[in-house]
């Protein structure tokens, strides 16, 4: 996969988009031969030329890397048509990496490398998606092992209903939008988890992230999912551990215990002798198995309480 750049291959080896692949080799060719380091030695100028140039190659002759590239090179051109003023954190770089923006006096290294892209003019009136948007969301245990529905409020660039969108009103600049079409609102989505659904796995949800520009469509929403500490259990794949203290009393005569449970709360049967660590295997009372109705297993682990004497 083509790594995130600020570099235009295109414009380093001298093309465009259109350039048939044997063209683009005997291009890299003119210029690995210009700029090689055996016909120029001593210059670090050439040297990083070069490097620069083989770089642009290897991408753009390499189907996969070129697409890869030319989609990103694509989110880069649209990024630089959306609106700028009042975006929130996470919505100011575009997707794949790309956009850092330099710093008050222009010294990034993205203006000063060798064939550094210049901006490419945009049409305000094209179509744009809107942004992708990824978030971290937190979920309690319970949910994550049988699945559930939870409400989850974020914020998103939306359409500006004042002047629906066009950022005119008549013939003046919508005061709303400020001509840009979009305002950041906050929207509470409700997300359903599946159940069993591992930890750190990512929900994508469709045509819930940013609202496109002049009609075009809305990106996705991406969450990942954060299990909360839970008091009592702990998720070992699909099953569930919960560590439950008993008395000596308990331990050595054996009896009844109602513990809790995933779903609430289930009598189990303590033998007689149990000893400290010893685990009881519950079947079918611990997380979801592959999104499905089967389930792991709850493994009690008994402590015991020693008595005061």
């Amino acid at each position: 996969m083509a790594q995130p750049t600020n570099r235009d291959y295109y414009k380093i080896l001298g093309i465009t988009a259109k350039t048939p692949k044997k063209d683009i080799k005997k291009k890299y060719r003119e210029l690995a031969k210009k700029y090689h380091p055996d016909t120029n030695q001593g210059s670090k100028e050439a040297e990083d030329k070069f490097k620069i140039v083989s770089e642009a190659y290897e991408v753009l002759s390499n189907a996969l890397k070129r697409k890869e590239y030319d989609r990103q090179r694509s989110y880069k051109a649209q990024w630089r048509a959306q609106p700028s003023g009042g975006r929130p954190a996470w919505d100011r770089e575009p997707p794949g990496g790309f956009g850092r923006r330099p710093p008050p006096g222009g010294n990034e290294q993205y203006y000063q490398e060798p064939f550094a892209a210049e901006p490419e003019p945009v049409d305000p009136n094209m179509p744009t998606s809107g942004f992708d948007l990824q978030f971290i969301i937190d979920v309690p245990l319970p949910i994550v092992a049988l699945g559930g529905v939870i409400p989850y409020s974020y914020e998103k660039y939306v359409k500006c209903q004042d002047c629906d969108g066009s950022g005119m009103q008549g013939d003046d600049e919508c005061p709303v939008c400020q001509g840009k079409q979009l305002i950041v609102r906050s929207v509470t989505l409700n997300v359903k988890i599946p159940p069993g659904v591992a930890n750190q796995y990512t929900l994508a949800i469709i045509k819930e992230g940013g609202e496109g520009k002049n009609g075009g469509p809305p990106g996705e929403l991406f969450l990942k999912i954060n299990t909360l500490p839970h008091p009592k259990f702990k998720r070992i794949k699909n099953d569930i551990i919960s560590e439950v203290i008993i008395s000596r009393k308990l331990a050595d005569e054996g009896g009844t215990l109602i513990v809790e449970t995933l779903n609430g709360s289930k009598t189990i049967q303590v033998e007689e002798g149990t000893l400290i660590g010893e685990e009881l295997l519950i079947p079918g009372e611990g997380a979801a198995i592959s999104w499905g109705k089967k389930r792991g297993a709850l493994i009690i682990k008994f402590n015991i309480e020693e008595d005061d004497s």
